[in-house]
């Protein structure tokens, strides 16, 4: 159940990415990027903790205004650890 949880919230934070990119609900934005620093401090000894932790600035890069190629890959990240998480 809470793997189901924490992967809608991953997917969540993938679709708020993408909408990022078109400058639309920055607030919430900050929320995931907190969410997945939080959650990646939480579970640390796992890499890809490390990795969710580099999303969550590239998120907060993104409410900035900042948005490249690399946040397309964690787009993809994202969205996909989501989707096999409800999978699973």
């Amino acid at each position: 159940m809470v793997v189901k949880l924490l992967g809608m919230f991953d997917l969540l934070s993938g679709i708020v990415l993408i909408l990022l990119r078109f400058n639309l609900i920055k607030w919430v934005g900050l929320f995931f990027a907190a969410y997945l620093i939080l959650k990646a401090i939480l579970f640390i000894r796992d890499i890809t903790s490390f990795i969710d932790i580099i999303a969550g600035i590239f998120i907060i890069l993104a409410v900035l205004g900042i948005f490249n190629i690399l946040s397309w890959i964690f787009v993809i990240w994202l969205l996909q650890k989501g989707i096999l998480s409800l999978i699973s």
